[in-house]
């Protein structure tokens, strides 16, 4: 009987290899192990063999076993612990609960980390590797295993301090002891060990170990495989209600305040100069001067620039600051809902724990928050308060306990998993996904595609055009202004309160700082006018008046420097100042003075003496200052986007059919393909027999799909061969990387 025969022969399920097992799955089967362990589509493999290999190394396995949930996990580290094959009925003797076993058992199938019937379970080797040495604890089956009443009559014979011993091994089954391979018998026995060595209870593992048998062990459990049980569901997340109105409107005030806080922050970057620290932090003082100004604290102002940077809003310039993006320009000009949307979706797939960032020790934007499982763990959160009723106030407790049930690995990371759900939990109600502590009606919506609900939108305040100004030099915003509105007016006085509205004041100062940005007295008196809905107060009026006035009589150049002024006082006053040695100040002319430092050098020093000078270019014009410097976003360090799951599935498939000898494939696999994949080959080799152009969908190498008409010449070689119809190259595609052919094309640009 040839090979190819003894393979028809093979009873299905009962699979003596791996690629075997996945040569027996359909298109469906196949797309759900592509979805559930997405590293195997990147790259693209070339066949079903290499998807098995890829799928049996240790990297990809250890990603797979960390995805598992508690129950799950300890089902294969019981399949771990028992010799291979073995039977469910095996694995429920170890574990419990035999109705949850085989649930559990296809999940691991579903995984491709074990395939076989129910009564020949195999277990990927790169699986029982990952629970190595000692899986659940127990060590290797005895080749001589002792009896249930052997163990319990020496166990009697055995002193108290023997017994101490045996219960420090009973979950980790091996100790250190010099000299444990020696002879002792229980005449000679002295110590705690030399008992329980005599009397079969600890066996010397080398010369210098000794282990528990599997048999001593598990009596000494009481016949448990793990310390603490572990239930096959998750724990139950319950907690009071609030009204679900009130919870979304106070969620709509949140993000509407992080809107407005992210967008002063970003706009404080274009005016005070935030260097970023060697390892690419933010320095502390730099994260307390920005809290101050958001009247709030450093852990707050912290997550704000953390949710800049991740929004693609701010990065390092090549200033070495942080600086304003092209990308935040176009950011404000959006409505409220499309921005924050951008907000809490850079929220959710950063890879980086925001809060770890104002942690004693660190830097906001600092390397000590990277965090490669922070998006994981973050929509596991979400997608565990979103299946609660809304406005549920959850308990944290429990939800911490649901997490790491779904994530055990968290229970033995860096960072505790109660921490993790807090610092989720306080950046959650920062951007309103909750409020008053329950979970809102935003919170489904960041993980869900589209625009916000229209109903969720109409929470968020319409920005308005005009202010309130008082008498007492102040401009009350009755509700957000819109993004240009509110740049001038942050130009023109400075904010005093942060909010939905605010309050502005109007100062010498600040009006300086406008007519130094090149504003004149009429252009304030313009904007005031149009912007104000009242009439302006004369107090004002008189102080844009005197500043506008005072600013400019005193103009500085470039000599070094040069200044001019028609007030000869001035000019005398300057001289005689004590520091005007020190700028190299010395009159050439009635009213012109040079000095030996830079423009900027000699304006800074008049500001400090209160004056309001104004810088001119070499022709006797006022300059005004350039736009704000602009960082390039930087590059998304995301894979490309990689073909779907069903198109890879199909495309493995068609190429293991087209293939049937090369690749031994049993026949029951015939019955699985779908039809979808037949017409597919079908349309290939009519096109190649009529010479007529089609269109096929197909996967490139980086992982990307693309689509060209082609004119078919052969197909041999698990490929085709074809002439692009758009720029007459020749190319050639494998068929495992084609997903569909047509005669149309489906909108995929190549």
């Amino acid at each position: 009987m040839s090979s190819r025969d003894k393979t028809r022969t093979v009873e299905p399920g009962r699979w003596r290899t791996l690629p075997e097992a996945l040569r027996a799955m359909d298109d469906a089967q196949l797309a759900t192990l592509l979805r559930l362990r997405p590293d195997l589509t990147y790259p693209l493999p070339r066949d079903l063999t290499d998807l098995s290999v890829r799928a049996t190394t240790a990297t990809s396995v250890g990603r797979a076993v960390d995805a598992l949930d508690a129950w799950v996990r300890t089902v294969a580290e019981a399949l771990a612990a028992l010799p291979d094959p073995s039977a469910v009925g095996d694995v429920a003797a170890l574990v419990g609960h035999p109705e949850a076993v085989g649930p559990a058992v296809q999940e691991l199938r579903r995984r491709s980390l074990a395939w076989g019937l129910d009564t020949e379970l195999h277990l990927v080797r790169a699986v029982r590797e990952a629970f190595e040495p000692f899986p659940g604890g127990l060590a290797s089956p005895s080749p001589r295993p002792l009896s249930r009443e052997q163990i319990e009559t020496a166990l009697d014979a055995c002193d108290p301090a023997a017994r101490a011993v045996l219960d420090r091994l009973r979950w980790s089954p091996t100790g250190a002891v010099r000299n444990a391979d020696r002879a002792v018998s229980a005449q000679t026995a002295r110590s705690p060990v030399d008992q329980l060595l005599a009397r079969g209870l600890l066996r010397p593992l080398d010369a210098d170990t000794v282990v528990l048998p599997r048999e001593v062990a598990w009596l000494l459990r009481g016949e448990r495989f793990t310390r603490e049980p572990v239930a096959p569901e998750p724990p139950v997340v319950t907690g009071p209600t609030r009204t679900p109105r009130l919870v979304d409107s106070a969620a709509a005030g949140a993000a509407f305040g992080l809107l407005h806080d992210v967008e002063l922050a970003v706009d404080t970057l274009e005016t005070v100069p935030h260097r970023l620290l060697r390892t690419g932090g933010v320095a502390a003082r730099d994260v307390t001067a920005l809290a101050r100004r958001l009247g709030t604290d450093t852990a707050y102002a912290t997550f704000v620039l953390e949710c800049a940077a991740s929004a693609g809003l701010a990065a390092p310039g090549g200033n070495l600051c942080l600086l304003p993006t092209a990308d935040h320009d176009r950011w404000v000009a959006e409505d409220a809902p499309t921005r924050w949307q951008r907000l809490s979706r850079a929220w959710l797939t950063a890879p980086r724990w925001f809060s770890a960032s104002a942690e004693p020790g660190t830097h906001a934007l600092g390397p000590e928050a990277d965090a490669a499982s922070a998006p994981t763990v973050r929509r596991l959160l979400v997608e565990l308060v979103v299946s609660l009723p809304a406005g549920t106030r959850p308990d944290l407790e429990q939800l911490t306990a649901a997490l790491v049930w779904h994530r055990p690995r968290l229970a033995r990371g860096p960072v505790e998993a109660g921490t993790l759900v807090d610092w989720t939990w306080h950046e959650a109600s920062w951007l309103g996904l909750v409020a008053l502590d329950a979970v809102s009606a935003f919170a489904p919506t960041v993980t869900a595609a589209g625009p916000l609900p229209a109903e969720l939108a109409a929470l968020f305040p319409e920005p308005v055009e005009q202010v309130i100004v008082q008498a007492d030099l102040t401009a009350v915003a009755p509700g957000p202004l819109v993004h240009a509105v509110a740049s001038e007016l942050r130009l023109l006085a400075e904010q005093e309160s942060r909010g939905g509205g605010g309050v502005y004041r109007f100062s010498d100062a600040s009006l300086r700082r406008a007519f130094d940005a090149g504003w004149s007295a009429v252009e304030v008196h313009t904007w005031l006018a149009g912007h104000s809905a009242t009439p302006v107060p004369q107090p004002l009026t008189y102080l844009v008046d005197d500043v506008g006035r005072r600013h400019g009589t005193i103009r500085v150049g470039g000599a070094a420097a040069y200044l001019r002024t028609d007030d000869d006082s001035e000019a005398a006053a300057l001289l005689s100042h004590p520091d005007a040695g020190s700028l190299g100040l010395r009159p050439i002319a009635p009213g012109v003075l040079v000095a030996s430092v830079e423009p900027a050098e000699l304006v800074a020093f008049l500001h400090g003496m209160g004056q309001t000078p104004a810088v001119e270019d070499e022709g006797g014009r006022t300059m005004t200052p350039p736009p704000g410097q602009r960082a390039a976003r930087p590059r998304s360090p995301d894979l490309p986007a990689t073909a779907q799951p069903e198109e890879v599935a199909a495309a493995l498939l068609a190429a293991e059919r087209d293939h049937p000898r090369q690749q031994r494939r049993d026949p029951t696999v015939a019955e699985t393909t779908t039809a979808d994949t037949d017409s597919t080959l079908d349309r290939l080799r009519w096109a190649t027999q009529d010479a007529s152009p089609v269109w096929v969908g197909y996967v490139t190498a980086d992982g990307t799909r693309a689509e060209r008409e082609l004119a078919p010449l052969d197909l041999s070689g698990g490929s085709v061969r074809a002439v692009d119809r758009a720029n007459a190259q020749v190319v050639t595609i494998p068929l495992s990387r084609i997903s569909f052919v047509g005669p149309e094309r489906q909108g995929v640009a190549p």
